[in-house]
């Protein structure tokens, strides 16, 4: 079966596990900022979220590279099988598991001068005016998740947002050009359109400027809680890297990826398959993602996790910070 392997640099090390047992409430603060604009959708449905049985990551995972001369080892430690339990023990009634039931995308519904009530779908609904703002493409959404939408006042881009793992989150990767240096941040095989169907690709210095103000780039601990959540084992690697199986088909979207593994996307992440830079050229499109997380090591690695097609499971580990990776953002300041 053809592939193409990844080759990204890893420090042998641990990763410390930083998961709260407490539910902290999302709150929608609109006073918080004068740059963002942010309407949030309330479906008060829920739709149970199908199990996936299948895990391509076993005790052997030869086939994994996650580093340009180091092979991951074969060897792993299971650190838990019973997730979906833990997730749901929270006292907070708002914050139920995702992986029993759909997440709503907001606890507040929009101003809206009109009567007639919200449909279960705001995929399709826009409350900013596409032909007056930069609209980034919906092709990739859940139609029957409701979503939220932010505008990024520095470039006029509206984003749709989703309620997911106690956080609000953008649904959809990053297009925000860094004035200061321009080449910190790429389209994919330099054409614009691939910038509109998946964001640019940011260094990891970059990335720390993407997200707009009233926003951050995701934590270590931001990415354990959102795949820890939907995962339905978790292992960590001698190396340090940790796998979280099932994740992946359900956080990825239904199209975009060059396998035909059906994914989920039932809570609406949409993750696609944006491909990466490394050692100066763009590949792997369609085929994996790797997303920025705020937290480095050392002075040349940090933390990402990716997500390939023709898996389950994502991988969270380190990786060169001068390699151009997608950017998710999450509502308010890093705990």
């Amino acid at each position: 079966m053809h592939r193409i392997w990844l080759y990204i640099t890893l420090i042998l090390g641990g990763i410390v596990a930083a998961c709260s047992n407490d539910v902290a409430s999302v709150h929608e603060d609109k006073g918080q900022s004068d740059i963002i604009d942010i309407i949030e959708i309330t479906d008060d449905s829920s739709t149970a979220i199908i199990k996936s049985s299948s895990s391509f990551f076993r005790t052997n995972k030869t086939n994994i590279l996650f580093s340009n001369k180091v092979e991951i080892s074969s060897s792993s430690t299971k650190i838990s099988s019973s997730l979906n339990n833990e997730s749901s023990s929270s006292s907070e009634p708002t914050a139920q598991s995702s992986s029993q039931k759909k997440e709503s995308s907001s606890s507040q519904a929009p101003p809206s001068s009109s009567s007639t009530s919200i449909p279960k779908s705001s995929a399709s609904l826009q409350f900013y005016d596409c032909s007056k703002y930069d609209c980034i493409t919906m092709d990739y959404l859940n139609s029957e998740v409701s979503y939220g939408e932010l505008l990024d006042k520095r470039d006029n881009k509206v984003y749709r947002t989703i309620f997911i793992s106690n956080h609000v989150w953008t649904a959809q990767n990053m297009n925000f050009i860094i004035a200061t240096d321009p080449a910190s941040s790429w389209c994919y095989g330099n054409k614009s359109g691939n910038c509109d169907n998946y964001g640019r690709l940011y260094t990891w210095e970059a990335a720390q400027k993407a997200c707009p103000e009233g926003w951050h780039l995701p934590t270590v601990e931001d990415w354990k809680e959102l795949l820890e959540e939907h995962s339905c084992n978790i292992e960590q690697l001698d190396d340090g890297t940790w796998v979280y199986d099932c994740a992946g088909n359900k956080l990825k979207s239904s199209d975009s990826w060059s396998d035909n593994v059906q994914k989920e996307n039932a809570l609406g992440f949409s993750v696609t398959g944006a491909g990466i830079l490394f050692d100066k050229s763009t590949v792997a499109l369609n085929e994996a993602t790797f997303f920025w997380s705020a937290k480095d090591s050392l002075s040349l690695y940090a933390y990402a996790a990716l997500f390939q097609d023709n898996e389950s499971a994502v991988l969270l580990g380190l990786t060169e910070k001068k390699n151009g990776y997608s950017v998710r953002c999450i509502k308010g300041k890093a705990e």
